[in-house]
């Protein structure tokens, strides 16, 4: 285990190193920020029609978990489709680009530990990256005044789904960059992967029974989204623990094949 820590902290210092690591966060919150400001000036806009139109009903049926933070999430998720593969594009395929994978074969280190490593560095940018995010709940927490104005509870769910979600995509992009030495392709292929397991449940209205079912199963949206409103479920749980097992194994064996290669 302090192999894999050792070079999760040669990754952390490679993307600290240079601009990759500043430029997904930027993107990451100012297109946030984007979305939660619209999102905002909606829950606002929506609050004084009722409160013009008299409708408590409506007021009270009215809360921040719906009406801000659930959509942020999903935008959020859409956002991390596009930074993944530029956060893992380089971790495995640059390394064998410039033959420093032979040296890590020569060292005590094995492959499990190789992909350990890279994935712990991997996972440590992306809580990063959602750390940033907090400031949203806060800034909503103290605008409301009002110990009860964020379901913090749903609101760490959420950013629970968010986490597993990303660890799914990164774990995925790790496989990809295995496969080539190129980073522009590994980023490329990534990228339609993901978009792949997010796009695909738009096809499940047209399908009936259980083929829907299966459909809707296989797109990580309709995961997340059970976070998003404050739930757990055990299937959601699984779907992005499966992915995570299988992105972390076909990685492992790429990295065991080219070592004997």
């Amino acid at each position: 285990m302090n192999n894999a820590i050792a070079i999760a902290k040669k990754e952390l210092n490679i993307y600290f190193a240079t601009p990759i690591a500043y430029v997904m966060f930027t993107l990451f919150v100012v297109i946030g920020s984007y979305f939660f400001l619209r999102l905002l000036g909606a829950y606002e806009q929506a609050s004084l029609a009722y409160m013009r139109f008299n409708a408590p009903e409506m007021m009270n049926r009215l809360n921040f978990q719906d009406a801000i933070f659930r959509n942020l999430f999903g935008n959020l998720g859409v956002i991390l489709i596009f930074i993944v593969p530029f956060l893992t594009m380089r971790l495995l395929a640059e390394e064998k680009r410039q033959k420093t994978i032979e040296l890590l074969y020569t060292t005590p280190v094995t492959p499990g530990q190789i992909v350990w490593g890279k994935y712990l560095a991997s996972l440590a940018i992306l809580v990063s990256a959602l750390a940033l995010t907090l400031t949203y709940p806060i800034l909503v927490q103290l605008v409301a005044k009002d110990a009860n104005g964020v379901e913090w509870r749903s609101v760490m769910l959420g950013y629970l789904g968010l986490f597993l979600m990303g660890a799914a995509y990164m774990a995925l992009g790790l496989f990809i960059s295995s496969l080539t030495e190129s980073q522009v392709v590994a980023a490329l292929i990534t990228f339609v992967i993901l978009l792949m397991t997010w796009i695909i449940g738009w096809s499940a209205t047209e399908a009936e029974g259980w083929v829907r079912d299966f459909v809707t199963y296989l797109a990580s949206v309709s995961h997340l989204d059970s976070f998003s409103r404050g739930t757990i479920d055990v299937k959601d749980i699984v779907y992005f623990l499966s992915l995570i097992t299988l992105g972390l194994f076909a990685t492992h064996r790429a990295v065991e094949a080219h070592r004997w290669s």
